[in-house]
């Protein structure tokens, strides 16, 4: 045999332990039918958080775009007010602020209240935030001090967590797929473990969305309201030095000695009255006992005469 021909056999014979090389490495690749191959699969899969990395990445740039361009009244936003009040009755303004809420289809939350002071808070519809504001600074003897509004923009943190959760949603979906292929126990234990991790992810990146909806959804509104002081008493004007101030004090002093006087009339009249009577009775048996038995009546004496003078 030439050399000709045998260098076109053994070009030939490389040709075909090529193909069926890679023939072979397709099949096993396709067929899931081994612990070694199935590693590879789950780490590509988990790609050590790169690949789900790589796509919420994706999903933000595809979702950028829409975001910049969404109109306004289309914005996510957190609202709070701080509002800061007088009233006569705290209580009945606590009381109050409860049935704003509950007409406008919110609730109330944390409360606190006293005699002097309360604070309540108010979750309400986001479109009815303003309308329970203006309500509440109508009640009845109001007063507000100090009023604070606030929004928050959160349209960029739902558009991440929106992309987020697509992203996590397929991962979740395609390790399902894997594990319905799974032949040995050891990978559906491989499978099951990565499965559970990254259906942990979801439902955490789900609670997040489902609270910050909630926040976008219900607006808070904090009431403090505190007892309103009474104005304080006006001094008396002083009084001009003259004869008619003089009259007047002299006069006012005179009222109130006799006004004195008589008080402490009244004060003593019940005891006066009280010795009054033990007087009275007590002389009346005093002179009946001296009727009952007189005294002896003494005899007559007679007089003596001197002796005249001159006589022995």
């Amino acid at each position: 045999m030439s050399r000709r021909k045998s260098g076109l056999l053994l070009a030939g014979a490389a040709l075909l332990l090529g193909l069926t090389a890679c023939t072979g490495s397709s099949t096993r690749s396709d067929s899931y039918a081994g612990a070694p191959a199935q590693a590879p699969l789950a780490n590509k899969e988990s790609g050590g958080g790169s690949g789900a990395g790589a796509t919420s990445k994706q999903g933000q740039q595809q979702q950028q775009p829409q975001q910049d361009s969404a109109p306004v009244q289309n914005r996510q936003l957190v609202q709070t007010a701080r509002i800061q009040m007088t009233v006569p009755d705290p209580v009945a303004a606590v009381m109050a602020a409860r049935g704003v809420a509950t007409s406008l289809n919110g609730f109330t939350g944390q409360e606190e209240s006293n005699s002097d002071n309360a604070t309540i808070t108010l979750r309400v519809p986001a479109d009815k935030f303003d309308t329970a504001i203006d309500q509440l600074a109508k009640l009845p003897g109001a007063k507000v001090t100090a009023q604070h509004k606030q929004a928050d923009d959160v349209t960029d943190q739902v558009v991440d967590l929106d992309a987020r959760l697509a992203t996590q949603r397929a991962s979740v979906d395609r390790m399902r797929a894997l594990l319905a292929k799974a032949n040995s126990v050891s990978e559906v234990a491989q499978v099951e473990s990565e499965l559970t991790r990254r259906e942990a992810d979801l439902e955490s990146m789900q609670g997040r969305r489902a609270a910050l909806g909630g926040q976008v959804a219900l607006s808070t509104v904090v009431l403090q309201v505190g007892r309103e002081t009474p104005p304080p008493t006006p001094k008396p004007a002083e009084q001009k030095a003259g004869f008619v101030s003089g009259l007047t004090g002299g006069w006012g002093a005179f009222g109130d000695m006799v006004n004195g006087i008589l008080t402490a009339l009244g004060a003593l009249l019940p005891f006066l009255v009280t010795l009054g009577v033990a007087g009275v009775v007590y002389l009346y048996i005093r002179r009946k006992r001296r009727k009952a038995n007189p005294k002896p009546t003494p005899a007559p004496t007679t007089p003596t005469v001197p002796p005249a003078p001159g006589t022995p």
